[in-house]
């Protein structure tokens, strides 16, 4: 019998940066423009930016991907490139408010494995 675990990988941060929120992934640097905050914090979905796009196109980017609240109003989720990331929602919050420098930025993944044996999955892995 196959199963699947979704697990979470700390990657980065998001922090307060000149009004928006920057996303430092160990793949690049990415944006949440200061405009924008109000609408995610009503949960609209909004876009992320490269920041060396905005820096080369004279604040004109393309978006690179999208960052909405879930549905279970505990995370912001960032699809950038492709890739689904996560921030709980509460530490932005914080970042928001100036109580915390950073809020912790992670990555989703799913594992699959067969179930031969009766151990339990162990490891530095939390399954969701």
């Amino acid at each position: 019998m196959n199963y699947q675990t979704t697990t979470f990988q700390h990657i980065g941060a998001a922090r307060l940066f000149a009004g928006s929120i920057r996303i430092d992934i160990k793949t690049m640097q990415a944006v949440i423009s200061r405009s924008d905050i109000p609408r995610l914090v009503q949960r609209w979905p909004v876009n992320v930016y490269d920041i060396s796009d905005v820096m080369k196109t004279a604040g004109q980017p393309e978006a690179v991907g999208r960052a909405w609240i879930t549905r279970s109003g505990r995370a912001v989720m960032y699809l950038i490139n492709g890739t689904r990331y996560f921030s709980p929602l509460s530490l932005i919050q914080g970042v928001l408010q100036g109580t915390r420098k950073y809020a912790n930025v992670s990555v989703m993944g799913e594992m699959s494995g067969d179930n031969h044996s009766l151990s339990s999955p162990t490891g530095g892995e939390v399954p969701a």
